[in-house]
């Protein structure tokens, strides 16, 4: 068996170079019934050994949701299917791995991403940039509202205090980054 070395990958606009219609998903797809696309997964996938290899990547924390898009992604580019039937029986064969794994008793996260706490951030970082344009086109002093959104606003955001130093060192004139070096 010969070792992979990085001088047998292709090199930088290589494909740029070949004749047009050279890679499988260049063609036209092996398969376009959806249905037969999904039976072909099914089939492939409906294995103990498989799901067990499945259960265990998700017992070890890895979310549901990349192993189906590599599933996928690899059908598109081996020629079996195009982008849009991967798109399509993507989330029939996720609920199918994850019926299959779940009966294994492993829980399984279907996702990385946790959309709530994402919301509720972006709802917060909207909340705190309206409060300080709202602050700062009324500045009244002595207002006891306004005082206490100004303290809300100033608890919720660390990171507006240590972004500042930065700001100043840049202005100071003082030459920062890789491309400043030996400018003068």
């Amino acid at each position: 068996m010969a070792v992979a070395t990085p001088f047998d990958q292709p090199i930088p606009g290589q494909s740029l170079t070949g004749e047009p219609g050279n890679n499988p998903w260049e063609q036209p797809a092996q398969m376009s019934d959806l249905t037969e696309i999904t039976k072909f997964y099914i089939n492939k996938l409906a294995n103990q050994e498989v799901i067990d290899d499945f259960a265990t990547l998700c017992e070890i924390g890895l979310p549901l949701k990349p192993i189906v898009e590599t599933i996928t992604s690899k059908g598109t580019m081996t020629g079996m299917h195009s982008v849009d039937a991967a798109m399509l029986v993507g989330p029939i064969i996720h609920e199918f791995l994850k019926q299959a794994i779940e009966a294994q008793g492993v829980k399984v996260d279907e996702d990385d991403r946790d959309y709530k706490k994402e919301a509720e951030k972006k709802e917060m970082d909207k909340f705190i940039m309206l409060t300080m344009k709202y602050l700062e086109d009324n500045k009244e002093e002595g207002d006891p509202g306004k005082e206490l959104l100004s303290d809300l606003v100033e608890e919720d955001t660390p990171a507006a205090e240590e972004e500042a130093p930065v700001e100043e060192a840049a202005a100071e004139g003082e030459p920062k980054g890789l491309m400043s070096k030996g400018q003068m």
